[in-house]
């Protein structure tokens, strides 16, 4: 983490001192090299910088001292209850049903 920040420091620091004392030079339509060999070297310097910037992070690792515990649940099944209710209505008649529970 400290490397990648002092790169990024070191590589803010370097474009602006080049951009501070850098000499702009009149350009010229004859020579479309120049425009090439720029394009290249701002191409390289971005390869490398952001391959320096893209290392890739230590593998961390956890270590347990003993095994985590694990509790399964058991269904509680609970065994009907069933009976006969008997009842009789105003006119007498006789009633029966059966409940379960």
């Amino acid at each position: 983490m400290f490397a990648k920040k002092f790169a990024l420091v070191a590589a803010t620091v370097a474009t602006l001192a080049v951009s501070t004392l850098a000499t702009t030079a009149p350009a010229r339509a004859g020579d479309p090299g120049a425009a090439v060999a720029a394009g290249a070297a701002g191409l390289v310097g971005g390869l490398l910088l952001g391959g320096a910037l893209a290392q890739p992070q230590p593998e961390t690792y956890v270590v347990r001292s003993r095994p985590v515990r694990v509790y399964d649940e058991e269904e509680v099944v609970v065994p009907r209850r069933c009976w006969r209710e008997v009842w009789y209505d105003s006119w007498g008649d006789r009633h029966v049903r059966r409940l379960c529970r």
